[in-house]
């Protein structure tokens, strides 16, 4: 089949969540289909072999932020959410037009694919062109990388208790009901909705959408991440790998995130005020490091003598191979997270709250310890940095799960099979 994906960003490099999955998508697909990706950024080298695997990619310069003026200005005149004027720009609205109408020009185009809601209005216009430059209308398909009206109705939740952050609890109220009537609307549209976790797929039927909607989580590279023998084997805290980097460190806990997405920096502030005093309370050689990029200035201020704050790395894998644990402490945001994916598929240890696995078939206790209260928590924590023969089975029954259940070769083919199942 001829598939057009419309993205937010070229899908490479892979430095936050939604390139990543998009990518896997896209270089899975490319198997057995002629995809042509539509994206804003830039494409140049052969983007983590798309390119070599046949992927033709269409881009548009990536635009400018929206600034907080305009954004406090539409907040009340438009009913359209934010996150769907984020990127809706005419050059981009213009290029999606032509680009459907090349590829009708030559054939028909079996399937338009809009990768997250911020795409949506420019995936409609190339559904739209395609519909009316070919013989037949493609299939629409909208892969929801959240169920984002319950991202905000959490956000508001978390912020309504704190005087400090009512401002944020105002737009989160406002957002939430834009957004259940914009995506009850791009719902209608869609052939077929794709969901990351059955609890996403209820929260989209529940807007009242009568078009099928399947889930197919995010997934993980499990050769790329893959745990070292020395992790599993030899679980000291000085031992060398043969590339001389160092090894895991029994009493450090590690976060992974873009620092400026608003569930990452609401679980590291809570965490570090309400959690962290605890950990160190019983471990005072504890250290946290908090590994992402752009954190903002409130994220920095959390750093100190045992908490560093490394802004943007090469490479994650280093940080999450050198942690006895991985904390994945998130109160607020929808969806299965690749950061828990990620440690799961290099067998680490896992302390996290019973949101951050939502989606994931993760039970306490076997693939991961879970509480949600800072004191239940902070004693998770300590327990893992403790105990090494927990910490392997942990890792290995984390592992274990990731490799049946959550690689891409498995999961993509879930989402031909929901296109060919439309009615």
């Amino acid at each position: 089949m001829r598939v057009l994906v419309v993205a937010p960003q070229v899908p490479w490099p892979l430095t936050q969540g939604t390139a990543i999955r998009n990518y896997h998508i896209v270089r899975q697909l490319a198997r057995r289909h002629e995809v042509t990706v539509l994206a804003y950024g830039s494409a140049e080298g052969t983007c983590g072999g798309l390119r070599e695997a046949g992927v033709h990619i269409i881009t548009a310069p990536t635009p400018p932020p929206r600034s907080m003026t305009r954004r406090a200005l539409d907040l009340g005149i438009t009913t359209t959410p934010d996150l769907a004027r984020r990127l809706a720009r005419q050059e981009m609205f213009q290029l999606a037009a032509d680009t459907a109408r090349d590829l009708c020009s030559s054939g028909d185009l079996d399937v338009v694919q809009i990768e997250g809601l911020e795409m949506a209005p420019i995936g409609l216009v190339a559904h739209r062109t395609a519909a009316e430059a070919g013989q037949r209308a493609p299939l629409l398909a909208y892969d929801a990388h959240n169920a984002e009206w319950v991202l905000q109705d959490r956000a508001f939740a978390t912020d309504i208790s704190s005087p400090m952050r009512w401002h944020g609890a105002l737009y989160s109220a406002v957002q939430t009901r834009k957004l259940r009537r914009y995506e009850r609307h791009l719902l209608e549209k869609a052939d077929v909705t794709i969901a990351v976790s059955d609890r996403d797929a209820d929260a989209l039927r529940e807007l009242g959408a009568s078009r099928p909607v399947a889930v197919v989580p995010n997934g993980v590279d499990t050769e790329a991440y893959r745990p070292a023998e020395h992790d599993r084997q030899h679980d000291r805290q000085h031992h060398r790998r043969d590339d001389g980097r160092d090894a895991l460190e029994p009493q450090l806990c590690v976060f992974t995130g873009k620092m400026d997405f608003r569930p990452n920096v609401d679980a590291m502030t809570w965490f570090c005020t309400r959690v962290w005093p605890h950990v160190l309370a019983d471990t005072p050689e504890a250290r946290l490091a908090i590994v992402g990029r752009d954190p903002l200035p409130r994220v920095r201020a959390l750093a100190g003598r045992s908490i560093e704050v490394t802004g943007a790395v090469e490479d994650i894998q280093p940080w999450l191979r050198r942690a006895g644990v991985v904390v994945v402490p998130l109160r607020v945001g929808g969806g299965t997270r690749l950061k828990v994916l990620e440690a799961m598929a290099l067998a680490k240890a896992i302390a996290a709250t019973t949101l951050a696995v939502e989606g994931l078939a993760v039970s306490d206790g076997r693939e991961a310890l879970l509480a949600d209260e800072p004191t239940a928590l902070a004693e998770a924590v300590t327990k893992l940095m403790h105990d090494s023969h927990l910490r392997a089975a942990l890792g290995g029954r984390a592992r274990e799960l990731a490799v049946s259940e959550y690689r891409w070769e498995v999961l993509v083919p879930r989402i031909e099979r929901a296109w060919l199942a439309r009615p």
